[in-house]
C-alpha cells in the first residue's frame, strides 16, 4: 500500500506539470507571472533571510560542537571494512593520523520541543536551543532560496511549482507542530 501512494504521488506531480505547462498562456498564469515580476525587488530580502537561515544552521552546529560534542584522541587511526551489498562487496581500508576531532548526534521530537517552548526550558538546555536553530534556519533557508528562485525565474510554470513546494512544505511543518 504505501508503494502505490508513493505511485500515485509520482502520478500526480507529473500531472501537476503537465497541467502547468498545457495552462501556462492561460489568463490567470499570465497575472501570476505579472505579479511576481513586480516583486522582484524583494529577491535581496529573500537572499538575506536564506543567509539568515544558513548563519542559525552553522550556529546550531558550532555551539553543538563547543558544548555537547565526544572529544576524539588524537593520534594514529587504521580502519578496515568489508561489506556485501546485494550486487557487490565492498571493502576499503584508510591509515592515517587523526589531529583533532569532536562528534555529537541528539534528536528531539516535536512534541518535546514544544512542550521546551511552552515552558522555557529551551532556553537553559542546550539541545532544546539548538533544535529551536535548526527549526528555524531550515524554513528560513528553504523560503529564501526557493522564494528568490521564483522571483529570479522567467517561466511562470516553473515559479508556480517552486511555490507550491513552499507551500507544501509550510502546509507539513504547521501541521506536524501543530498535531505534537
Amino acid at each position: 500500500m504505501k508503494r502505490a501512494g508513493g505511485w500515485l504521488w509520482m502520478a500526480g506531480a507529473i500531472g501537476a506539470v503537465i497541467a502547468v505547462q498545457s495552462l501556462r498562456q492561460s489568463a490567470p498564469l499570465v497575472w501570476f507571472d505579472g505579479v511576481l515580476n513586480g516583486a522582484r525587488d524583494l529577491v535581496p530580502a529573500g537572499i538575506a533571510i536564506a543567509l539568515i537561515g544558513a548563519a542559525l544552521l552553522i550556529g546550531a552546529l558550532i555551539h553543538g560542537m563547543v558544548f555537547d560534542a565526544t572529544r576524539m584522541e588524537p593520534g594514529k587511526i587504521e580502519y578496515t571494512y568489508s561489506k556485501r551489498t546485494p550486487m557487490s562487496w565492498q571493502v576499503g581500508w584508510f591509515k592515517g593520523r587523526l589531529l583533532a576531532g569532536a562528534e555529537f548526534q541528539e534528536e528531539s521530537g516535536f512534541a518535546e520541543l514544544k512542550q521546551s517552548w511552552r515552558t522555557g526550558e529551551w532556553l537553559h538546555d542546550h539541545r532544546y536551543l539548538r533544535a529551536t536553530m535548526v527549526m528555524v534556519g531550515l524554513p528560513l533557508v528553504l523560503f529564501g532560496t526557493f522564494g528568490s528562485i521564483a522571483l529570479v525565474t522567467d517561466e511562470p510554470g516553473v515559479r508556480l511549482l517552486l511555490l507550491l513546494t513552499l507551500s507544501y512544505v509550510a502546509a507539513r511543518l504547521g501541521y506536524a507542530l501543530i498535531r505534537a
